[in-house]
């Protein structure tokens, strides 16, 4: 699966991230040889959230967690959309599918275990910690 920003796929990205670990760029100290230059520091976001490698990362986990949910079954699908995108309590989603609250806690931790699962299969764990 190809990032549409990079044009990559996720292993060739992550083959990348393993070949210019020990490159060495130089300094980003000055931007003129005779160290008078404006700090190119200056030009870095803050941000590390915003980095091109981390927003190429999230839109792969997004585009993966999107298939991941698509082939759910519907009642896991459910429990999960009225949990984390509607904020019900369980008890609250037990009413709402009429089951009983511990079949929705059951539904809940299955529905993420599966989701781990199926993540797990192309996304390495070493990369941030996400899974």
């Amino acid at each position: 699966m190809k990032s549409p920003e990079m044009g990559v796929d996720l292993e060739e990205y992550h083959r990348w991230l393993v070949e210019v670990q020990g490159l060495d760029l130089g300094s980003l100290e000055y931007t003129s040889e005779n160290g008078e230059g404006q700090s190119l520091l200056e030009y870095l976001s803050d941000d590390q959230d915003q980095l091109p490698s981390r927003l190429c990362e999230r839109s792969q986990l997004e585009e993966l967690l999107s298939g991941a949910i698509k082939r759910m079954p519907a009642m896991e699908r459910t429990v999960l959309g009225l949990y984390y995108m509607e904020e019900l309590t369980l008890r609250e989603i037990a009413q709402v599918v009429d089951l009983h609250e511990s079949r929705i806690s059951h539904l809940k931790s299955q529905a993420i275990l599966r989701l781990r699962a199926d993540i797990e299969k192309v996304w390495p764990s070493q990369a941030g910690g996400v899974v």
